[in-house]
């Protein structure tokens, strides 16, 4: 079984994380390994007894490569072009990212959201009551994000909780730079000052803080996406996930025929 995080993680209504806990306990007992995405997940279990070390495995997600042409040179122009990829609805927080780029509003910038919600309207309001209307673009679901990624500078994911998003993977594939929240296994794929920033959650101060230094330093914006295209090759690309979920299986299956 692969988690691809849990019905118990942070954030979830506490009726239901006791549930989550209790189904999940039972269904271990009838599994032979169970793979968790982040470390973040796998110590969640052991900690709440979901199952034993022996049948916990770590195996990192990880996303297809995309050609050369489709990564960020990290120089867009006079407007610096910053770009999330995000659910609008709970636990992205595009509410804090709007009144953090209220307070560098000063700086030229552009926002663009890919991806669409529940919270669309409330957040495109937002905008326009921060005076952001004609700074925002929302994109809604596009079928070109990678081509999208590779015309940006800075990609941002603003979250309540997370496990270890797909979205922070296709941005280092994309050499780009990530401001991320520091929840979940975030932490696990950007490195603090040298692939991109973590912002402790729901701070507004320090999250504008990141945002201004990256707008207004070029050279590190690129240096930190070169340094983020080579952690997803060496740790999050397809070919290496899918390897490591393959030995888990021959493992496994091994066990059955010696059994």
């Amino acid at each position: 079984f692969t988690a691809q995080g849990w019905a118990f993680t942070e954030g979830i209504a506490e009726r239901s994380r006791r549930l989550a806990v209790f189904l999940e306990r039972r269904a271990a007992k009838f599994s032979d390994a169970i793979i968790c995405v982040s470390e973040y997940d796998r110590r969640l279990a052991l900690e709440l007894g979901v199952a034993d070390e022996g049948l916990l495995t770590l195996i990192h997600n990880g996303v297809p490569d995309v050609a050369p042409d489709l990564q960020s040179n990290g120089i867009s122009g006079n407007v610096l072009r910053i770009v999330s990829v995000a659910r609008l609805d709970a636990p992205k927080d595009h509410m804090l990212l709007l009144d953090a780029l209220m307070m560098v509003s000063d700086i030229s910038w552009e926002l663009e959201l890919i991806g669409d919600g529940p919270l669309t309207n409330e957040v495109q309001r937002k905008a326009h009551d921060l005076g952001l209307s004609d700074r925002v673009v929302f994109s809604g679901l596009c079928n070109d994000v990678p081509q999208r990624l590779a015309r940006a500078d800075v990609f941002v994911l603003i979250s309540e909780w997370e496990g270890l998003p797909l979205s922070v993977l296709e941005a280092m594939r994309a050499q780009l730079p990530v401001i991320a929240s520091d929840v979940g296994g975030v932490a696990e794929s950007v490195t603090e000052g040298k692939t991109g920033f973590l912002v402790p959650k729901g701070n507004k101060a320090v999250l504008a803080l990141r945002l201004k230094h990256l707008m207004c330093d070029r050279p590190q914006r690129q240096q930190m996406g070169r340094e983020g295209r080579k952690v997803f090759e060496r740790e999050f690309s397809f070919e290496i996930m899918y390897r490591r979920t393959q030995d888990v299986y021959r493992k496994v299956l091994g066990q059955e025929r010696e059994l």
